[in-house]
């Protein structure tokens, strides 16, 4: 539940950020009506019509929206703190927005520099407002000296929200970014199996663990390439599915099904005697042949040839691998549609 939720704040995240936008300028409207500070009543107004504007085009226009929400928040900030004489804080806005701009824009990577350079600037400038006490509206000073340290506080808070939000899910993306990279390093795109590279890996990890008996059997689709020329490689793609899906079935945790390439998988049988491989591998080899592939209107029946060796030694699992390939090369002279050890 905790896992969907994060899920779903992660793709509505610029969504809920404008969504926030709109609700804080809907209540400081309110609470600047009720303190009489009517500028700032107008002000937030303008931005609450701009959010809903906003919001209404968002899914056409993500980004394009997105950028000039940034220099709305910015023009905002600078605004306000003209009209309070730089007391109401709104400069924390413009610093979080330095921040956050990166995450909220990922595509616009050669302006980001330009958006954070601008956001500098305006920081800068209420800083310089706030040491000159620069104010537009001086008959409302001493009402916003009465409640200065509340909105600056109310200010801050928000703030400080945005980027916790904010940084802890660019934490979760990256974290899910990153496992997603560790999979496909380790999977076939295709079949969900695991790959060439991988496999290899976790064989020469394996190197100095003792085995007692081991099988690599290699399987090749036969006549593969007929099926993509006859009726298509996405025909191609679902008999190769197909067999993945009975292998992976078939097997479960018991062995490690690989794609090995193209047409080819291995499977690594550990603890895993050469009768016992050959009976296993001819039931897998006859569960592939009765299985009929469904494409589009059409039915396809394929074969598998396998060839298999056993071993005893996993520092020399390359020369098993080898000895299986030509056992499989064996029986793709002699007939296919077989299993040879």
């Amino acid at each position: 539940m905790k896992k969907k939720v994060i899920e779903i704040l992660s793709k509505k995240k610029t969504l809920l950020f404008l969504i926030m936008c709109l609700m804080v300028h809907a209540f400081n409207a309110g609470l600047f009506y009720w303190l009489k500070l009517f500028p700032f009543t107008y002000l937030n107004i303008f931005s609450t019509i701009f959010y809903a504007v906003v919001l209404l085009g968002f899914k056409k226009h993500t980004e394009f929206y997105m950028v000039f929400t940034y220099f709305e928040i910015v023009t905002f900030s600078f605004i306000s703190e003209l009209f309070s004489g730089g007391v109401f804080c709104y400069i924390f806005y413009v610093i979080g927005m330095v921040a956050v701009v990166f995450y909220l824009l990922p595509s616009k990577q050669r302006m980001k520099h330009v958006f954070q350079g601008v956001g500098i600037i305006y920081a800068i400038a209420i800083y310089f407002i706030r040491l000159k006490t620069i104010c537009l509206f001086p008959q409302f000073l001493s009402v916003i000296d009465s409640c200065k340290d509340e909105i600056g506080f109310l200010n801050l808070c928000i703030t400080l929200f945005t980027l916790f939000y904010i940084s802890n899910l660019y934490m979760v993306e990256l974290n899910a970014a990153s496992a997603k990279l560790k999979y496909f390093s380790n999977h076939d795109l295709l079949t969900g199996l695991f790959n060439r590279r991988f496999f290899e890996y976790i064989m020469k990890r394996n190197k100095s663990e003792n085995e007692n008996e081991y099988t690599i059997a290699i399987f090749d689709i036969d006549d593969f390439k007929k099926v993509n020329d006859t009726y298509g490689h996405q025909a191609g793609d679902c008999v190769i599915k197909m067999v993945s899906h009975t292998l992976e079935k078939t097997v479960k945790d018991e062995y490690v099904p690989v794609r090995w390439g193209g047409e080819e998988f291995i499977l690594y049988m550990p603890q895993t005697s050469s009768n016992q491989a050959y009976e296993k591998l001819k039931d897998l080899s006859q569960k592939i042949h009765n299985t009929i592939v469904e494409f589009n209107d059409l039915k396809i029946n394929i074969s598998v040839t396998v060839g298999m060796y056993t071993s005893t030694s996993l520092t020399d699992y390359e020369n098993a691998i080898r000895e299986a390939d030509d056992k499989l090369y064996y029986g793709k002279r002699h007939g296919k549609n077989c299993v040879v050890r």
